[in-house]
């Protein structure tokens, strides 16, 4: 299994609608096994996926567990959009298109160079 990286950040339940703090896997920068948040700067040097100072790039991230902890059911909307500018983490929304993925790099997205 390769390595990756962390984001903690709020997800809702797509079944109950309940807000919850995730573990969000994904592959940008040092891919290994940092913890980032929304406004953490993204670590390079070392396993690195992608290139640094890229002005915006989006990456795939995926629920770790997506077991909701107020319903007991499996969250749907696991899949996230992770928008980075400049390094910093500056955002996490449910996925538009996971077929944004599917060619290039497959983690990630060069928005703008």
């Amino acid at each position: 299994m390769s390595s990756f990286n962390v984001l903690l950040s709020e997800v809702r339940c797509s079944h109950c609608g309940d807000g919850y703090e995730g573990r969000v896997q994904f592959k940008y920068g040092n891919a290994w096994q940092h913890i980032y948040r929304i406004g953490d700067k993204i670590e390079w040097g070392g396993n690195d996926v992608g290139k640094p100072r890229k002005r915006h790039v989006k990456v795939y991230g995926i629920l770790e567990n997506d077991i909701c902890p107020a319903c007991g059911l499996a969250n749907e909307a696991n899949e996230f959009d992770i928008q980075i500018e400049n390094d910093i983490i500056v955002g996490m929304s449910k996925i538009q298109d996971v077929k944004d993925y599917s060619t290039g790099e497959r983690d990630f997205v060069i928005i703008k160079e």
